[in-house]
């Protein structure tokens, strides 16, 4: 009979043989290894496992060696069932990701990683396969093996790097507070623990519970060190890092104040009792915290001046404070990451549906996937223009999202250009709009102070009057990266009179904006108000009842009345959101707020998370489900009615945020149509803490890479009616600049600086509404190709302060620039911890910062100097700048900066004047009339750090509306970077630097 087969069969038939054979072979090896050792006994899992991964093994094996694609039926049906969860994942699949996964040393259990069953569960290609061009044929298995590969290679690359940034931010918050055990002291004046804290019951805000933590009366914290006698009795550390929107983790000190050495009381401990909370404000000698209804009573009991059914709690209570980290961004990043590398569905013929909904445009898709595969120096498609035609996909993405969008854009156009309500825009803005309501992807590059935000409202409203024709249910989503703009997003949709809801914690949003928060409108709907009371009621007595160590009986009711009542709450909640956002027109959020749970319910997208707060009360076990497919969308909303769809999608600041991140506003309710994206490639990129040389896919935004390999955008050419002042950018001083950087350019092409030719992609707002002529003078010369003008009123709008110009004088008094030129160079300090330590009043040995800093004590002592001449020197209180910020690039100066203005002759100067000291990237996205920054870096060897990074020059130098002081050391920042060298020889030229006497 084997004579009779083919050779090819034969062939099989003998390796099947010699499979067989080793399979038998193992077997009795196992077998008598099992009998033979009475030291170790393999336990039958063991076994099973074993001849799984050996079975598994023969069998890629012999899938590579006869590898050949299914027909396109056959692989159709197979995905189809994968996406439904009919089928397990292959042991071919295990295998193949399971060698793709990083490996990371085993730290602490913190919180549950996202990463943990995010695996690429479809089939496995072999790369040179899909590299191969077939001979004959249509090739079908050739283009399919190119598809999976780039979803697989997308994913995989992606899905490590956030698995990396995720251990890295969980190893750095692990590590202090592991390093607390033999010091706790030094976590607290680090700024990064607050011990032998007392918790005040303050009310509510909206379905949050409000507490207020102040240092204990008895607190043994401060007493311990020398330096107490400094502070004032129930004071907070000077230098404590909690901010607003901060998560926190709370634990409870069992045995009172002082009971901080151990790990009972450490948030990671499995003995410990920790919950999570929020920051909502703080203040000199409190931080108030936000926790989610019957939380906080739950896990610690009532706080001592309870008010509530439950009375009062034990005032001996004492918790600690921790600043933590969520891993709700994580899941979200994958979770989106999943979504759009997912196998699209078949979805049927539109004659065979009763209505087509509106789902996540394929050219989207198609182009973020195809032209990472096109940049990807490791893809075997790597500059193959027959895999990603560029040119094609320009002109896919320029054609309408809508029938009528064109028709709908003019519309919207003629109603901003006419209503008193917007404000003139110029050309570019205009063309930018106009662009972005009728083209499926527009990328918009706004440089500081060109009216991104404006851009953006102006954009929604064309938007929203797209979705009037559509349909009652459609929405406009419009996003940014911070809460902050999201916020100022927000406030311009409401000045337009948009109906607006602003979702995300009230710890995250402006106190102005609460009212129209998705939270405040669940608190006004009675019925979800009333079941989250009962939610909150039955937890806490689930929590006494454990405390009182009831009988299993008594002990199992009251766990099924908790869970009947939390589902309760989340179903009432729900109906309630999916109201308040029907009635909206704009739905306001961070990019990772757009995967809401609430939001997604009220689209019919299924999810893991319940409700973030709850699921998170047990982090250490919390697992999250990150998968969803394309058939598993819900006709219906909570409420009944048909869910909403979101085609039109905003999101401003997208240069700040990694792509993961930008992904989730585009793939989280599965209907995106036409996609804007507004931000600055010329300022910071993301933060990347995994990632020292910035190199990473995670350290360029998808803005960013898709604005560079985008050709560009075809508008219609018109006259700027804007009259601009170029005198400054246009002078001797600005040329010399720019020749300057020229030729280090090409004597140095490893330190190449990006102009704005290099992100053809993108369309430039060319006016700048913020800073005087001669502030942006010098950064549109370098960074934007002298693109960049300023309109002549604001030469007139933003005097340089007279106090300043007396103290400094030059020749040209309209100049806003000074440099103050701090010499020596060798003023830096690095871990000679003893200058920081002396002004922040902590012990040198737990001054933890600043080892890893630098400071300069000359220059800070010097930016406190100018700031007192400016504010003393000021003959009429009214000419003093309303507003002044201190910028840095580094973290220990700020400290150092800080603690000298503490200084009580200082604090009573400055009492009346807002002034902000903040670091460089703390600080993008911010203005004031005056910014005082301070370089830091000075030392023979001219070593600049991440100070020599262009991007963060054009942020720090672009703050500025009326004056820019720069103090620094000439001759290191001259050496160390031809940017700053180009600076330093338009300061020259221009007459504005001062010698220090």
């Amino acid at each position: 009979g084997i004579k009779k087969r083919s050779k090819l069969h034969r062939q099989r038939f003998m390796v099947c043989c010699f499979d067989m054979f080793s399979l038998v072979s193992r077997l009795a090896l196992l077998s008598c290894f099992t009998l033979s050792s009475s030291s170790l006994t393999l336990h039958s899992d063991f076994v099973s496992n074993k001849l799984k991964l050996f079975i598994s093994q023969n069998n890629v094996n012999d899938k590579r060696r006869t590898l050949v694609m299914r027909k396109q039926k056959a692989s159709d049906k197979r995905t189809s069932r994968l996406q439904k969860g009919l089928t397990e994942i292959s042991s071919l699949s295990s295998i193949s990701n399971e060698s793709s996964k990083p490996a990371f040393p085993p730290l602490g259990a913190i919180t549950a990683s996202p990463m943990a069953t995010a695996t690429w569960d479809y089939k496995s290609i072999d790369p040179m396969i899909s590299s191969t061009k077939d001979t004959a044929g249509r090739g079908r298995a050739r283009k399919r093996a190119q598809v999976y590969s780039g979803l697989a290679a997308y994913h995989s690359e992606f899905l490590n790097l956030l698995t990396a940034e995720y251990r890295a931010e969980e190893a750095e918050v692990l590590g202090r507070i592991e390093a607390s055990l033999e010091n706790p002291f030094a976590l607290e004046h680090a700024g990064h623990c607050l011990l032998d804290m007392f918790p005040q019951r303050r009310g509510n805000i909206f379905s949050d519970e409000v507490y207020r933590l102040v240092k204990a009366f008895d607190s043994v914290s401060l007493n311990s060190h020398e330096s107490v006698a400094s502070h004032k009795q129930g004071s907070l550390p000077n230098n404590h890092k909690f901010t607003s929107n901060d998560v926190i983790m709370l634990t409870l000190q069992p045995r009172g104040s002082g009971d901080f050495f151990g790990t009972h009381t450490l948030p990671n401990s499995k003995d410990s009792t920790s919950v999570e909370a929020r920051v909502l404000n703080t203040g000199p000698n409190y931080i108030d915290v936000a926790l989610s209804l019957g939380t906080f009573e739950a896990a610690f009991g009532p706080a001592p001046n309870n008010q509530g059914p439950s009375g009062k709690g034990d005032p001996n209570i004492r918790l600690r404070a921790d600043r933590f980290f969520s891993n709700i961004p994580y899941m979200r990043e994958v979770a989106a990451l999943t979504m759009l590398t997912s196998i699209p569905a078949i979805v049927p013929d539109a004659a065979s549906m009763e209505k087509v909904t509106i789902r996540l445009d394929s050219t989207i898709r198609q182009l973020i996937l195809s032209t990472y595969t096109f940049t990807d120096p490791s893809s075997p498609r790597y500059q193959d223009s027959t895999f990603c035609d560029i040119g094609s996909l320009g002109r896919l993405i320029a054609k309408p999202p809508l029938p009528n969008s064109a028709a709908l854009a003019n519309q919207a156009i003629g109603l901003i250009q006419s209503n008193s309500r917007f404000r003139n825009f110029n050309t570019a803005q205009l063309n930018a709009i106009r662009a972005a309501l009728t083209r499926r992807v527009t990328l918009i590059q706004g440089p500081p102070g060109t009216g991104k935000t404006a851009c953006a409202g102006a954009i929604a409203f064309g938007f929203a009057h797209q979705c009037r024709s559509l349909s009652s249910n459609t929405k406009v989503l419009a996003c940014a990266f911070s809460n902050v703009g999201a916020d100022n997003l927000a406030e311009e949709l409401v000045n337009l009179g948009l109906k607006v809801v602003r979702i995300g914690k009230p710890s995250g949003v402006s106190e102005s904006l609460w009212n129209i928060t998705l939270d405040a409108a669940i608190d006004r709907d009675p019925i979800a108000r009333t079941a989250l009371q009962d939610a909150a009621i039955a937890t806490s007595n689930l929590a006494k009842g454990r405390r009182a160590k009831e009988d299993r009986e008594v002990a199992a009711s009251r766990r099924d009345a908790a869970t009947r009542s939390v589902k309760a709450s989340i179903e009432a909640c729900r109906i309630a959101a999916t109201k308040a956002l029907r009635d909206a027109d704009v739905i306001v959020c961070t990019s990772v707020g757009a995967a809401d749970p609430r939001l997604l319910a009220a689209c019919g997208i299924p999810t893991g998370e319940d409700f973030e707060d709850r699921n998170q009360q047990n982090r250490k076990s919390s697992t999250f489900s990150v998968s969803r497919t394309d058939s598993e969308k819900a006709p219906l909303a909570p409420d009944g009615l048909p869910s909403l769809i979101l085609p039109f999608t905003i999101v401003d600041e997208a240069c700040q945020s990694i792509e993961p991140a930008n992904l989730i506003p585009i793939t989280s309710t599965d209907s995106c149509r036409s996609l804007v994206l507004l931000g600055d490639p010329c300022q910071l990129p993301p933060t990347v803490k995994s990632d020292v040389t910035g190199t990473s896919s995670l350290s360029m935004s998808l803005m960013a890479r898709l604005a560079e390999i985008l050709p560009p955008v075809l508008v219609t050419a018109s006259t700027e009616k804007t009259e601009c002042d170029d005198t400054f950018l246009n002078a001797k001083s600005a040329r010399q600049a720019i020749s300057l950087i020229e030729y280090r350019t090409k004597t140095q092409s490893s330190n190449k600086i990006t102009y704005k030719k290099q992100f053809p992609g993108s369309i430039l707002l060319n006016v700048q509404y913020r800073m005087h002529p001669s502030i942006s003078a010098f950064p549109s010369a370098i960074f934007y190709d002298s693109l960049l003008s300023t309109p002549t009123f604001l030469a007139q709008l933003r005097p340089f302060p007279e106090a300043l110009h007396s103290l400094y004088p030059v020749e040209n008094s309209s100049l806003g620039v000074r440099f103050i030129n701090v010499a020596g160079q060798r003023n830096e300090r690095r871990g000679d911890i003893s200058q920081v330590a002396s002004y922040l009043d902590v012990p040198a040995a737990i001054s933890v910062e600043a080892s890893t800093s630098f400071s300069n004590k000359a220059e800070a002592e010097q930016v406190v100097s100018i700031l007192m001449k400016l504010i003393s020197g000021s003959n009429n209180p009214a000419s003093v700048p309303q507003s002044i910020g201190i910028v840095t690039p580094y973290a220990a100066q700020v400290s150092l900066v800080k603690a000298m203005l503490d200084h009580p002759d200082v604090a009573e100067l400055i009492r009346c004047t807002t002034i902000e000291v903040k670091s460089v990237d703390a600080y993008q996205g911010r203005e004031r009339d005056i910014i005082i920054f301070s370089a830091v870096r000075s030392n023979r060897s001219c070593r600049l750090g991440f100070l020599s990074d262009w991007r963060r020059m054009n942020v720090a130098m672009t703050r500025a509306k009326s004056g820019l002081i720069i103090v620094g050391d000439k001759e290191t920042l001259k050496n160390g970077d031809m940017h700053w060298e180009a600076f330093i020889k338009w300061c020259e030229s221009s007459g504005v630097m001062a010698e220090l006497g």
